[in-house]
């Protein structure tokens, strides 16, 4: 039965290792000369790495005992060399990408490897009898998740793998040959601005280059898509560049993540309401723009009264309940522009920004205070809460946001000293001052003892 031969699984003769210009090379089985077989899409890759080409045993058609194949060039890819060289050669463009690729070898050697068994003093890749370099090479390049695509240095597209058809809505057979421009139609996010492509400054650079942030491909079927990318040069054997490699993703979910990533961090998490963290940014843009335009900016620190007892009574399922509908109804109760925020377990703060008159505020406290004395109905339970609500206002009692975030608490604990379910102005004699020094002031920690 007729073997046929690989460079992957069988040293060749040294005859067979000379470059194909010269009349030397013949077939390691019957000395015949070797025909070049047509170039796949991954032949151009790899001779990109290595100056080899795949051959067949001429003498097939007159005797069809010798059904030879392989591939030659100056360095014998049967001692894996050339995959070498595919590491190497793009070392740093996408760690990732590496990763991958080193994973998915030594996934395929040790399948290989426990089906057939331990072979000793044998190299891993020549457990691979049926499977070629070339076609691992190809079968690698197809699995890795991020977009792969080849170019030579005049810019035109001579690879791109599965991924990378998907995301340009290229086919593979119509990409090849053209210009990558075509295939990688890059622009900016915000100006629709057509950008350079990154191979191209990569071969004119001789250095690996990333995309621009926000960046996106117009794919062939109009559509539009957010990529991150970069790519870098490749060099030959002769250490010259032989064209570019780029490896390109989808960054729709990137985006997607870093969004959500920055809402968590600025708003809580059982509620949805804005934190802390973004409550003082916003109250200090506020009083930049009171300032700016003579306004007032009134700051409202809302505690429940008698939650501790709720929550102990019903279970942190019907407290959690009872806050965000409370939260809820905070929100209804302003203006769009204004802002609830909730500062941990049953606080909140409320941003009232470019106040006209000290009477706004109060139709403000004394609709809170009415919306949230209905009784309601949580889990079965019928509940009914109250507020203390205390008030600081810009500029009279502060003018920076620890100021006026410190005299809006001790007003609160003003307002439950004067018997919970009312609304406290900062007592003009207890009012913290810029700068100021807390000795003796009066401790809002002693209001919190005595009537929480």
């Amino acid at each position: 039965m007729a073997v046929m031969a690989t460079t992957t699984n069988i040293p060749l003769p040294a005859a067979s290792r000379h470059t194909i210009g010269a009349t030397s090379a013949v077939c390691p089985h019957c000395n015949s000369f070797l025909l070049p077989v047509p170039r796949r899409p991954v032949d151009w890759i790899l001779g990109l790495f290595s100056p080899v080409r795949r051959y067949h045993c001429s003498a097939t058609e007159e005797d069809p005992a010798c059904t030879w194949e392989g591939t030659l060039g100056r360095q014998s890819v049967a001692e894996g060399h050339a995959f070498h060289r595919l590491f190497c050669s793009v070392q740093g463009v996408t760690i990732r990408v590496h990763r991958q690729i080193r994973e998915l070898w030594n996934h395929v050697v040790c399948h290989n490897a426990a089906r057939n068994g331990p072979r000793i003093d044998e190299p891993p890749i020549t457990a691979f009898v049926d499977v070629s370099f070339e076609d691992m090479a190809q079968i690698t390049l197809d699995a890795i998740g991020d977009a792969v695509l080849v170019v030579d240095p005049k810019g035109t597209v001579i690879y791109l793998n599965k991924v990378a058809e998907t995301l340009t809505a290229w086919p593979g057979k119509m990409a090849l040959g053209r210009p990558v421009e075509e295939v990688l139609f890059i622009v900016d996010g915000i100006t629709r601005q057509r950008t350079t492509n990154p191979s191209q400054r990569a071969i004119s650079e001789g250095r690996i280059v990333a995309l621009a942030l926000g960046s996106v491909l117009i794919r062939r079927d109009g559509t539009d898509m957010a990529i991150e990318d970069s790519a870098a040069p490749i060099h030959n054997c002769f250490g010259k560049i032989a064209g570019a490699v780029i490896v390109f993703h989808d960054a729709r979910q990137s985006h997607f993540e870093t969004q959500k990533m920055s809402h968590l961090a600025q708003h809580d998490f059982l509620t949805g309401l804005p934190n802390r963290v973004l409550l003082v940014e916003r109250l200090s843009q506020a009083i930049g723009m009171a300032k700016r335009h003579r306004k007032q900016v009134a700051l409202l620190f809302l505690d429940l009264d008698h939650f501790k007892e709720i929550n102990d009574a019903f279970g942190h399922a019907v407290g959690d309940q009872l806050l965000r509908t409370v939260a809820a109804d905070m929100a209804g109760c302003v203006r769009a522009t204004d802002t609830v925020s909730r500062h941990g377990g049953d606080e909140f703060v409320i941003l009232l920004s470019e106040v006209e008159e000290r009477r706004d505020i109060a139709q403000i406290a004394e609709k809170l205070l009415a919306k949230l004395a209905a009784p309601r109905m949580i889990a079965g339970h019928q509940l009914q809460v109250t507020l203390s609500i205390g008030i600081s206002v810009y500029p009279e009692d502060g003018i920076d946001t620890d100021t006026l975030m410190l005299n809006a608490d001790t007003a609160m604990y003003s307002a439950k000293n004067a018997g919970r379910s009312n609304y406290q102005y900062c007592p003009p004699g207890v009012c913290w001052t810029e700068g100021c020094s807390t000795a003796g002031k009066p401790d809002p920690v002693i209001f919190q003892a005595n009537s929480r």
